[in-house]
């Protein structure tokens, strides 16, 4: 069992996807389970493994959610006795102590496009904690930091050689050489978040197109452009600021998940 539970936690981490690992941690008496015993919660309620028990378990869970919700581990104790001492309603007898870890992975910053913004936006998000990927048919790995990962492919299929995440936060900074290709290879992931860089009334001529093309409107207006806050950003540098600065608050927000509207087609 304890297998199983390390090989789903490396499912789920190479997926990006955020969850809590309950752990009994010590025991007094008679328990379902002995200390070691694991159970995965996820955000939505759903579990992989167990520590014993439905009584154990359900409170578990609700302690987990409440883990999740505020990002940050904690320790319940849990006495198995009957209700009327002060228990769960079981009759083992004995205590468990449990630790709650929230396991969220990195984010990831892929930008398309390694031009000035990119460039600048790679080393800003690197600051702020992020794992960063450039992907430009013309980039060159000399040209940036050891800690950027560069593929110097064509945007479709350098975006699909990238692992994307719910966890993965995408920038469209191309240009406008490449705007359309990649959006159409971004659009229909499961980006926490894709923007791109342009004008209000260009931005609006591309994906007025994709409409057009095919592409369904509903994903279309998950796209954020203009990109970033309203700073009266000027130069590459102050422009790659007021981005991370929306990408920021994006993932700040409570319960944020998916991706966000900001369009007026």
């Amino acid at each position: 069992m304890s297998e199983n539970i390390f090989k789903k936690i490396n499912e789920l981490l190479e997926k990006g996807e955020t969850f809590a690992i309950v752990t009994i941690v010590r025991t007094e008496g008679s328990t379902p389970r002995k200390a070691g015993a694991k159970m995965i919660v996820m955000p939505d309620g759903g579990t992989f493994g167990t520590i014993g028990g439905d009584c154990v378990e359900a409170g578990a869970v609700a302690e987990a959610l409440e883990a999740l919700k505020e990002g940050k581990p904690k320790t319940f104790t849990v006495a198995l006795k009957e209700e009327e001492l002060g228990g769960i309603g079981m009759k083992c007898g004995g205590m468990v102590e449990v630790y709650i870890e929230v396991i969220n992975p990195a984010p990831r910053l892929l930008i398309i496009g390694g031009g000035n913004i990119g460039t600048q936006l790679a080393k800003l998000g690197h600051d702020v904690g992020f794992a960063v990927t450039v992907v430009d048919p013309a980039a060159k790995k000399e040209n940036f930091p050891e800690y950027v990962e560069v593929v110097p492919e064509p945007v479709e299929k350098g975006i699909k050689m990238t692992s994307i995440t719910p966890q993965t936060y995408i920038v469209i900074a191309t240009g406008h050489k490449y705007d359309e290709d990649a959006l159409k290879a971004a659009i229909n992931t499961n980006a926490a978040y894709i923007g791109m860089v342009g004008s209000k009334r260009k931005a609006a001529v591309t994906l007025k197109k994709l409409i057009e093309e095919g592409m369904p409107e509903e994903k279309v207006k998950m796209v954020h452009t203009p990109v970033g806050l309203d700073i009266g950003a000027e130069t590459p540098e102050e422009i790659a600021i007021s981005i991370m600065a929306e990408i920021i608050k994006e993932r700040r927000k409570p319960n944020a998940s998916g991706n966000s509207l900001k369009i007026s087609i």
